[in-house]
This record gives C-alpha cells, sequence and structure tokens, in this order.
C-alpha cells in the first residue's frame, strides 16, 4: 500500500480555453484562473490578465485591436500574473488603491509564500525570485466610470476575498465581471488557512449590490465561469445566503464565548444549500470560513489564560511527553483511537510525541498513516494537499534519519 495520497495540482495546465459567450467578449479559461476582453469601436479593454505570461501570450494572440485599458479586479496572481503579455500597446492599467500594497507584501514574503503555494497548490517550492507583476498605472476607491467605443465601464471597489477587489459593469451588455466574488460553483473561499483576512460580511453585502443590478450575465472564477439568466440569480442568492447564514452563526458562537475549536464544528451551512450546485467545497470549506470569521471579530486570545502568552509549543509538548515517559504508551494509545475511527484526535494526540521526540521514526511513520486516512476520501483541494505535503515531508525526513 502507498504511504501518499494524491495531490490536487490545478496550476499545470498552461492551454487556455477560448470563448466568445457574447458578441464582442472574448474569454480564456483555465481551471483557476481567466481573463475577459471586450471590443470596442475605439480598442479593447481587457479584465485580468491569467496567471502565467505563457498562458497569456496564447490569448494575446487572439485579441484583435489595440488594447486600451487593462483592469485587475484583485491582485493575486492568477489574475495579474500574465499582464507582461499585453503591454505591447502600452494600455493603462487599472486597479484599487490597496493593490499595489498587495504586491509589495508579495515581494516582501516571498520565502513564506513558496512554502504556502507548495502546501496549497502540489507545487515543488522554490528559492526563485518573486515574479513581477506589472503595477496600475491608476488606482482609485470607490466607484468609477469611463467610457470607450460605446460602451459605458462601470468600476466599483469592495472588500471581499481581498481588500482589493474591483468588479465591472458593462450596463450595456446587462454583465457584470466580479472577479472572484463568485469562484464558479464553488464554496465561497472566505476563508483560507495561509492568506489574511477575508471580509464575509462585506463579500455578502457587495453581492447583493452586484444582483441589485439584475445582471443577465455573470462573469466570475476570473471570467473562466458564466452564469446566464435565471442561472446567474441563482447563483449570487446561493453565495449571499451562506456567507451571511455562516457569518451570523459565528457572531452568535462567539457572543455565547465558545471556543473557535468547538466552533468549526458548530457552524453549519444551511440544510437546503448544502446540496447547491452553487457551493461545491473543493476549493475551500466551511471551516476555513469558520476560523476567518471569529479571526475578524475576535482576535488570537481564547479566554484561555494558558494560552495568552504561551511558552513554545514543543516545551509544552516536552512536558507532556516527561509526564508520560513512555513513547510506546502513546503509540498504542494513537493506535487505538485511529482503530476506533478517531483520526483527528489521535493525530492530535500523536503531536506530542512528534514534537517531543522528532527523530523518532515510528512516530512519522504513524503520522503518515493518519494523514492518508484523513486525506483520502477529501476532496477539499486546500486541505487534501496539506495532507500530501505533510505525507512528503515525513517521507524525506524518514530517508535523512535512515542514512544517519
Amino acid at each position: 500500500m502507498k504511504d501518499n495520497i494524491g495531490g490536487i495540482n490545478i496550476l499545470n495546465i498552461r492551454d487556455p480555453i477560448f470563448k466568445e459567450p457574447l458578441e464582442g467578449v472574448h474569454t480564456a479559461n483555465l481551471p483557476i484562473a481567466g481573463c475577459a476582453w471586450i471590443d470596442t469601436m475605439d480598442g479593447v479593454v481587457l479584465i485580468d490578465t491569467l496567471i502565467s505570461r505563457g498562458a497569456a501570450k496564447k490569448a494575446m494572440e487572439r485579441i484583435k485591436g489595440k488594447i486600451k485599458y487593462i483592469i485587475y479586479t484583485h491582485g493575486h496572481y492568477d489574475h495579474v500574473g500574465g499582464t507582461e503579455a499585453f503591454m505591447k500597446d502600452n494600455p493603462g492599467v487599472i486597479a484599487s488603491k490597496y493593490l499595489p500594497d498587495r504586491l509589495d507584501r508579495y515581494d516582501m514574503l516571498a520565502p513564506y509564500r513558496a512554502r504556502i503555494s507548495s502546501m496549497q497548490f502540489n507545487i515543488p517550492e522554490n528559492d526563485r525570485p518573486v515574479k513581477k507583476i506589472v503595477r496600475p498605472t491608476k488606482t482609485f476607491l470607490g466607484d468609477m466610470t469611463f467610457t470607450l467605443g460605446g460602451k459605458t465601464f462601470e468600476l466599483h471597489t469592495a472588500r471581499a476575498e481581498t481588500d482589493d477587489v474591483c468588479w465591472v459593469h458593462i450596463p450595456e451588455l446587462k454583465a457584470v465581471f466580479i472577479g472572484d466574488l463568485i469562484i464558479g460553483t464553488q464554496f465561497p473561499n472566505v476563508g483560507n488557512p495561509w492568506k489574511p483576512t477575508r471580509y464575509a460580511l462585506d463579500w455578502a453585502k457587495e453581492l447583493e449590490r452586484v444582483r441589485a443590478l439584475e445582471p443577465e450575465y455573470v462573469f466570475c472564477n476570473g471570467a473562466a465561469t458564466l452564469f446566464k439568466g435565471k442561472k446567474a440569480t441563482a447563483a449570487l442568492d446561493a453565495n449571499i445566503e451562506v456567507i451571511r447564514s455562516m457569518h451570523d452563526q459565528v457572531v452568535e458562537y462567539i457572543n455565547q464565548d465558545m471556543h473557535i475549536t468547538e466552533m468549526i464544528h458548530a457552524v453549519k451551512i444551511p440544510e437546503h444549500l448544502k446540496k447547491s450546485p452553487y457551493l461545491k467545497t473543493f476549493y475551500s470549506r466551511p471551516e476555513f470560513f469558520v476560523y476567518n470569521v471569529y479571526r475578524w471579530y475576535h482576535g488570537y486570545f481564547d479566554h484561555n489564560p494558558a494560552h495568552l502568552l504561551p511558552r513554545p509549543e514543543k516545551e509544552v509538548m516536552n512536558e507532556i511527553f516527561g509526564l508520560i515517559g513512555d513513547s510506546e504508551k502513546i503509540i498504542y494509545r494513537v493506535e487505538e483511537l485511529f482503530s476506533k475511527g478517531q483520526t483527528q484526535l489521535a493525530l492530535e494526540v500523536l503531536d506530542v510525541l512528534v514534537q517531543a521526540k522528532p527523530d523518532y521514526i515510528e512516530a512519522r511513520k504513524l503520522r503518515m498513516k493518519l494523514l492518508k486516512d484523513i486525506g483520502q476520501n477529501d476532496m477539499c483541494l486546500m486541505s487534501r494537499n496539506t495532507w500530501h505535503y505533510f505525507i512528503n515531508k515525513d517521507k524525506k525526513i524518514i530517508r535523512s534519519l535512515k542514512k544517519t
């Protein structure tokens, strides 16, 4: 039996799928990225730029006419990574005022971002210089409108998945381009274990603002997904309702002083939305949502005085191990919990031994076994890839220990 579980890598598909869903509106789609360009009588407006220069070059080959403006819906790499390929005509690049701050953070935290990208996306961790993104030539906050070649582009900034959201309404087309305010058919990415706070309540309010326009066409997931007519309304309704419901549950439990480790199990997707075709938990998951909203409102202190100014975790684990004093006793109890189907609890008990005796090969092997069990039925990209990452990490540690 293999010790590993397969990771999910949706970044290795580099050939976009091209469509023309409306006359004069073109899209280039990858699994995690997309862009759209709108033809006008006076030039082209491009919304987002795909994840890489290679994919963007293939899109650029299909654009007829001069690109006058590029609009960033936000600063995540999958929306701004390919901009250089579209700069031949020196277009204006428009974004939220806060987007350059994001790019500054990417530069500052490059080693950390390489590490977390490896965990989240099942890609090799590397120490290459951080990819330089074309900076906007114009930034703004609030609302901004321009016209080009008979079409009106109404831009609106917001806080939602990020603090630098910018979505676009083109009234002549009855269309909105909302970036990742909706990520296709997936549960909203309100929480990410590695990333800064997302803004759940603001997110719901902005989707309500979109809905009030009664758009006929909703381009989302970086324009990789299009909802039309009744499906557009249904997708907006489902995302708004699940965000508001789960947000309000977290607020209620915070006011009750429920501990976060209980809260992630208590907050639920409303029953009638659990099988919604617009809320699949392939990318994110409800537990991440709860952590995120809790972190935004609550702060880090969980009202346990032992956790206000904690000692390093390894010190605590060493003390606990010293009281137990028997590695085999911990292994036995972990195996016992595992046999009863309590794999997560077993993993947390085993952590005492892993941290107190990091060179203990049997503990590493057992952790791989537990992670494989947790991961084998987990099809959420972020959590499954995390189990996969640490299984591989333990395998490397075991190989190095056997050589010494």
